[in-house]
């Protein structure tokens, strides 16, 4: 098997938007498209590889397409679950269904969005257990146990049994049953060149499924950096990849962060380099120097804060509000909503959509008479309620026959497609039937700031272990903590954290007692 070589750089330094696409690009010279595979963690980043290389001259010449590479520049999971006979993925329908097997299953109550976004804490054993290459009681000797409470060892191996029998009657697999079973089950790959970013998140299980598919290759190479390691919580290994880091082959010029956060990178990160015993060069992107503002909260008034909020509002920069854990998430959408910013949480959908605050800034001229495209006219059906909307006229698809022009109310109303006393109403949100209070003031508090109908969402906001590989003009970190981590971790966590950053960078004070970064 042929040992991966190392490209390894800083933060910004273009491993996966210069190196992966120009080295992807050289590949396609010697193999066919079908013998090189992409691989990363994340949906997201996977996507983002998968654009850029798209969007490449000689890559549109082949005519090559999202769906021809869908299985070729991928997740880990994707690739392998795509070699195995089909199965579906467990979900939350499987989760009610194995509470009513076993009212084990109930003993933590979890919600749809949290059962995909924070795992049911049975299920977080598993991972956290397979992660590490440990079995169930090997796991349980060396964990922190109050994390998984109301569960005990013994509990959690008994559900086990349960959940195995449900899987396999069911034909539904988990995310750890995609690895193991291709590493188990699955033929050799006849790969030819092999790419895996954000090597250094890879789990024992991962890197052995790894070390399968690169049975065979002629070039193989992780791209990473071992600095970034904070997932080893689920298995990554920092001290494997920092031994990799002495061979690799190294990128030095930043194309992302600034002097300021390029400075503030390297004292957080120094002590590691120390432990180490190397000095990486990372040189600033060119022509950007960038402030350190200061804030105790969010909530406390301050000449800092008022700078940050004037940024947000008067400027078309982008913005990530980023965190260690809850109530920092909770902290940041009381903020965005006190003060109008439209946001979003990164991987989502904004709060409120573009399409539905739209509505509320267009239907005060709409019932003054002004002309309406079609399509606002649609957009506004989905959220009109019984109360202007004629009887039998609720569905947007009743307009598919009409002539794609604008219209006016009246001839709505004409048409018999609006009641005659639309015209009253002239706040769009009295015209639904029932209406959430709390989202309507947010909309207005947005519409009165000032919206920008067609652009992207600027202000996002993720934990910090979902925003590797993003960049943002600005970064508002959040150093409260919730748990205990051991030093480096901190370190690290802080490090991936403002390395998101371009020109500016905000630090939120800490409330508590361990304080990122502090030993």
């Amino acid at each position: 098997m042929r040992q991966p070589k190392f490209i390894s750089g800083p933060p910004g330094t273009g491993k996966t938007s210069k190196f992966i696409t120009s080295k992807y690009l050289e590949l396609l010279n010697n193999f066919s498209h079908e013998k090189i595979i992409v691989l990363s963690h994340t949906n997201v980043a996977a996507d983002e590889i998968r654009d850029a290389i798209l969007k490449l001259p000689k890559v549109k010449e082949k005519g090559l397409t999202k769906k021809s590479l869908k299985y070729k520049i991928c997740t880990i999971h994707s690739y392998c679950k795509n070699k195995l006979p089909k199965k579906e993925v467990l979900s939350y329908k499987d989760h009610i269904n194995l509470s009513v097997i076993s009212s084990l299953f109930k003993r933590q109550s979890v919600s749809e969005s949290q059962f995909n976004a924070d795992k049911h804490k049975f299920y977080r054993y598993l991972e956290d257990a397979y992660g590490r290459g440990k079995t169930l009681t090997e796991h349980w000797r060396d964990c922190d146990k109050q994390s998984y409470k109301p569960y005990d060892v013994n509990t959690i191996i008994e559900m086990k049994e349960i959940y195995d029998r449900y899987k396999k009657e069911n034909q539904v697999c988990d995310y750890a049953d995609m690895i193991q079973e291709f590493t188990d089950k699955a033929v050799n790959p006849n790969i030819d060149a092999l790419i895996v970013d954000e090597a250094q998140d890879s789990n024992i299980p991962q890197r052995k499924a790894l070390d399968k598919m690169a049975t065979n290759v002629k070039e193989y190479y992780f791209v990473g950096d071992a600095d970034q390691t904070i997932f080893e919580f689920a298995g990554s290994d920092a001290d494997y990849y920092h031994k990799l880091s002495k061979e690799a082959e190294e990128l030095e010029q930043g194309h992302r962060c600034g002097k300021t956060i390029n400075e503030l990178c390297k004292t957080i990160i120094k002590p590691i380099w120390d432990h180490y015993g190397y000095q990486r060069i990372w040189k600033p992107a060119e022509g950007i120097i960038g402030n350190h503002y200061y804030l105790p909260t969010l909530r406390t008034a301050s000449s800092n804060l008022e700078k940050l909020l004037d940024k947000i509002h008067n400027t078309n920069e982008t913005f990530l509000f980023t965190y260690r854990g809850y109530p920092s998430d909770l902290e940041m959408r009381k903020f965005f909503k006190q003060h109008g910013i439209e946001f979003a949480h990164v991987g989502n959908s904004a709060h409120v959509s573009k399409k539905e605050i739209r509505c509320h800034k267009y239907w005060p001229d709409f019932i003054k008479g002004k002309q309406m495209s079609l399509k606002q006219i649609k957009d506004f059906w989905d959220y009109m309620g019984s109360k202007v909307i004629m009887h039998g006229k609720g569905d947007p698809k009743c307009f598919d026959g009409w002539i794609n022009k604008n219209y006016t109310i009246d001839e709505l109303i004409d048409k018999k497609y609006l009641k005659a006393d639309s015209v009253q109403y002239d706040d769009f949100a009295s015209t639904r039937t029932q209406t959430d209070q709390d989202r309507i003031l947010y909309i207005r508090m947005i519409l009165k700031k000032g919206f920008d109908t067609e652009g992207d969402v600027r202000v996002k906001y993720a934990n910090i272990h979902t925003v590797k590989g993003l960049t943002f003009d600005n970064v508002v970190v959040d150093l409260t903590r919730t748990r205990v981590e051991e030093y480096f971790t901190q370190l690290r966590l802080k490090y991936v954290a403002y390395s998101r950053g371009r020109v500016d960078c905000w630090t939120i004070a800490s409330r508590g007692p361990y304080t990122l970064g502090v030993k």
